[in-house]
C-alpha cells in the first residue's frame, strides 16, 4: 500500500478533524464509511478519552496488536512529549498538522511491519 496523506483530509474540504483525517486516509484499508467517520467526529480537538489528541487516538483504533499501539504510541510522543491534545497545544510542542501526520506515519510504519490495520471497535455494530 502507498502511504496515504492524511493531510489532506484534515480541514480540507470536507473540514476533517485530526481524528476522522487519520482514519479517513486508511479507510481503503478499514472499510472505514462515512458513518464510522461521523463518530470519530466527537474525538478531535482533545476529546478522545483521557483528553488524548485525535490523531493518535485514530490511529491506534485501527490496530488489533497491543504492541503495535504501544509503538504508535512511542513515535508519537517522540514529536510532542506527551499524548494530551491541551498538553501539545498549550506548550506549542507540535501543531496539530504535525500531530495528524505523526500519527498517520506512525500507522503506517505498523502497516508496513505487516501488522494488520481493522475497522475501528467503535465502527463495529
Amino acid at each position: 500500500m502507498e502511504k496515504p496523506n492524511a493531510l489532506e483530509f484534515f480541514r480540507g474540504k470536507v473540514r476533517y478533524n485530526c481524528a476522522q483525517a487519520v482514519l479517513k486516509a486508511y479507510a481503503p484499508v478499514t472499510g472505514a464509511d462515512e458513518s464510522c467517520l461521523e463518530r470519530f467526529a466527537q474525538f478531535g480537538g482533545g476529546r478522545a478519552p483521557d483528553g488524548e489528541c485525535g490523531a493518535v487516538f485514530a490511529a491506534k483504533s485501527l490496530l488489533e496488536d497491543a504492541d503495535a499501539r504501544k509503538a504508535v504510541e512511542r513515535d508519537f510522543v517522540t514529536l510532542t512529549g506527551t499524548m494530551r491534545c491541551r498538553d501539545i497545544r498549550t506548550g506549542r510542542r507540535a501543531s496539530c498538522e504535525q500531530c495528524v501526520q505523526t500519527a498517520a506515519d506512525a500507522l503506517y510504519s505498523q502497516l508496513s511491519k505487516s501488522m494488520p490495520l481493522r475497522r475501528p471497535l467503535l465502527c463495529t455494530n
